[in-house]
């Protein structure tokens, strides 16, 4: 979160009284005027600096306006939301936190704790194919629920030749094929690899939110600031 407050101090000294009257607006008007502008330049750098085609995460920040008693506004992600959870890695740097089927894998002792799951370049997997992988590889054992496939179920699904078959290769597999989860698909004669298992990333600091701001507020802070005061006047006649 990065809080974005008005720094004008020099500029009050030279206004009249019925200026300084009107000043808590201006604050107000000339804060939520930089945060919707920092808003929109944080998403300009993720879009051209992260590989995410989700329009989601982008669009996943949220401003709390400033108000004439409250004179900043609040740029932030939802520290509960999964786009916080996609991002905050970029922000912080190191590692990151492990998503579901990570999380599944590791109990299951497919991997361990310090690798994750990333598939290789050129690869996008449906979040359905994510749901279908647990349920093969029987990943979904939970108190009082069980989504795993059997035989029973996958005869009543039907199953037939046309069907993708999933299979883990651990890093103690004895097989000339490295770790990750594969796919046996028709019209390939060799399995085809969705997800590496690979050791944890240790992710470089890419965003700083106060650096943000500050470009913002340097570069178009007066501007702000300006079409703030002219308003606050316009609409006090």
């Amino acid at each position: 979160m990065a809080r974005i407050e008005n720094n004008i101090e020099e500029i009050i000294k030279g206004m009249t009284y019925f200026e300084k009257k009107q000043l808590p607006y201006m604050q107000m008007l000339t804060a939520n005027n930089i945060a919707f502008d920092a808003l929109d330049s944080v998403k300009a750098e993720i879009r051209g600096k992260l590989n995410i085609k989700k329009q989601a995460v982008p669009s996943s920040f949220r401003i709390k306006k400033a108000t004439k008693a409250r004179p900043y506004a609040e740029l932030f992600v939802d520290e509960f939301s999964w786009q916080y959870r996609a991002l905050i890695h970029h922000f912080k740097g190191g590692n990151r936190e492990r998503k579901g089927l990570e999380k599944a894998m590791i109990h299951q002792g497919f991997m361990y704790k310090h690798e994750i799951l990333t598939p290789p370049p050129g690869v996008t997997i449906r979040p359905q194919v994510y749901v279908q992988i647990m349920s093969q590889i029987k990943l979904n054992f939970k108190a009082g629920y069980n989504a795993n496939e059997t035989k029973q179920s996958r005869k009543r699904k039907g199953a037939n030749k046309t069907n993708a078959r999933f299979f883990v290769i651990t890093g103690k597999s004895k097989s000339p094929l490295a770790p990750g989860i594969y796919a046996r698909m028709p019209g390939h004669d060799k399995p085809v690899c969705l997800l590496r298992i690979a050791e944890k990333p240790e992710y470089k600091k890419q965003f700083d939110l106060n650096d943000v701001l500050v470009k913002v507020i340097t570069r178009r802070g007066n501007d702000h600031f300006s079409k703030a005061y002219n308003l606050a006047m316009w609409t006090s006649k």
